[in-house]
């Protein structure tokens, strides 16, 4: 049995060969078109060298090449490394070194980041262009164009083959490479599809980075195992999304809450006709934000999720039934996945009591690419262990509460982190907010909070505070309140809450 995601191309580019498979900058590709350019793709691959096994890295911002990169080489059964475009030479230099990669796919306006790595580095990757041209490599329309015609038949795959590597963030430590094998893609799709109810007519709205499980798995590439069509954006831009919407139609997309903001504040939003949009997915929204982005998208589902580059993207979503009464929870587990909570020996907590959350199925990464240490430490006993603090309500949903290192300590007492973010990011004047702690001669630790204010408004210290503690016990509330203009954050754009803790110990 074969797992490869590129076999639906041979599904519909008969069955619904003359459908929309794919539009990017005003272009559209059928499914015909979409079978016939990745198989061109595929063999001119073959004819460069690069065969079953091999790692390519791909460098550039979202486009349909990107995703013809994406299948061609899961047609040949080689493996595919998105790399972050927001890294900086020395960090990539890393990655291209760790995955071994044969080949390097790069945007036209990422050579010179490219360059920069390869400078570091003594591997050489055989160079290609994967959106525009460049004299020192062939892109990817000319490789399609020396091929076109040609077939090629999808490499036999089983579920452990690894179709990417997908490298961590890394706050701490060097990047770890996530293997998502084709099964854990296979799985996915069917969890994607079975709760987002996705059918053929569906058309997807993807501006999420491709080199995030958010742009490829959410539900990225089971947009087309379904026959469906996929909108791709080359990055964020609010206005033009709303135009997306109303022009293409769209039935669904994925959103970093905190876009939210950014949508509301396009001038004439609300003029925007948004009525096809039936689901969105974001990521633990407190009730002011879940308020407004009713607001802004009304017919839509707002479906509160939780996953990781780990479990090949969502792993729970709060269904419709309960988006309201169960607010704050990321809901159930998705079609063959378990979640459990446990103490720190491993052992299951009784229901509301918070621990670790850990998960097992067959969407769950088998671990880390050339790295055994990393992948033991996070799988015992046959459940991956994610790091986030949670806790599972009596009907089973479950509340993502902090990462583990996130949690304060405070005189005894446990804060989370996030509960505090959740009630200062319901005030007007807050764009972001991220809270942490702050070493305590007699509490050892208490909780403070960097803002940064939304366009046009100020934030005062006193007023967060006393808003703080109308909703928050007293130990929760921050203890002092930083204004600043923005958020430190890495590459991938998570706060970097360690650098807001060392320089509160430098001060």
């Amino acid at each position: 049995m074969t797992y490869n995601i590129a076999r639906v191309l041979d599904l519909y580019r008969d069955r619904r060969r003359d459908h929309v498979a794919l539009r990017f900058e005003g272009t559209e590709r059928t499914y015909g078109e979409l079978g016939g350019d990745v198989d061109a793709l595929a063999v001119s691959m073959r004819g460069l060298g690069i065969s079953d096994g091999d790692r390519i890295g791909l460098l550039g911002l979202n486009s349909d090449r990107y995703l013809l990169m994406c299948l061609a080489a899961a047609r040949i059964g080689a493996i595919f490394v998105p790399l972050n475009t927001r890294l900086q030479g020395e960090e990539l230099s890393y990655l291209i070194d760790h995955a071994g990669l044969s080949a390097l796919a790069v945007d036209e306006e990422l050579w010179t980041l490219a360059q920069q790595a390869l400078a570091l580095t003594s591997a050489r990757p055989r160079l290609l262009g994967l959106h525009g041209t460049n004299p020192d490599a062939p892109d990817v329309d000319a490789l399609i164009a020396n091929a076109f015609g040609a077939s090629c038949a999808a490499a036999d795959v089983g579920a452990d083959d690894v179709q990417r590597i997908m490298y961590t963030s890394g706050t701490t430590s060097r990047p770890k490479g996530v293997v998502i094998t084709h099964g854990n893609v296979a799985w996915n799709t069917i969890a994607q599809v079975t709760d987002l109810g996705l059918g053929a007519d569906d058309r997807v709205l993807n501006f999420a980075p491709m080199y995030h499980v958010g742009g490829l798995d959410l539900p990225g590439v089971s947009t087309f195992a379904v026959g469906a069509t996929m909108t791709v954006m080359r990055r964020f831009d609010p206005r033009s999304i709303l135009e997306t919407i109303e022009r293409d139609g769209i039935t669904g997309m994925v959103m970093v809450a905190t876009m939210v903001h950014m949508m509301r504040d396009v001038a004439g939003w609300d003029t925007f006709d948004s009525s096809s949009l039936r689901w969105m997915i974001f990521g633990q929204v407190p009730e002011a934000l879940f308020e407004e982005t009713s607001r802004v998208f009304p017919t839509a589902r707002l479906i509160d999720g939780y996953g990781l580059t780990e479990t090949c993207g969502g792993v729970a979503y709060n269904d419709a039934a309960h988006a309201l009464s169960k607010l704050g929870s990321v809901g159930q587990p998705l079609a063959h996945v378990d979640i459990a909570v446990v103490d720190d020996l491993g052992g299951s907590v009784a229901r509301g009591e918070t621990g670790e959350v850990v998960v097992r199925g067959p969407k769950v990464t088998p671990g880390y690419w050339c790295d055994a240490e990393a992948t033991q430490s996070a799988w015992r006993d046959g459940w991956f262990h994610t790091g986030d603090i949670g806790r599972l309500d009596e009907d089973g949903y479950l509340f993502v509460v902090d990462r583990k290192k996130d949690m304060i300590r405070s005189g005894g007492e446990n804060v989370a982190s996030a509960e505090i973010e959740r009630v200062l990011m319901e005030h007007p004047c807050v764009a972001e907010v991220a809270a942490v702690a702050r070493p305590d001669d007699r509490w050892g630790e208490v909780p403070v909070a960097f803002v940064a204010a939304r366009p046009g408004a100020e934030c005062d210290k006193s007023e967060l505070i006393e808003f703080c503690e109308q909703r928050l016990a007293r130990f929760k509330v921050p203890k002092a309140v930083y204004v600043v203009d923005a958020l430190p954050r890495n590459p991938s754009g998570k706060v970097l809450k360690r650098d807001l803790r060392e320089g509160l110990v430098a001060t």
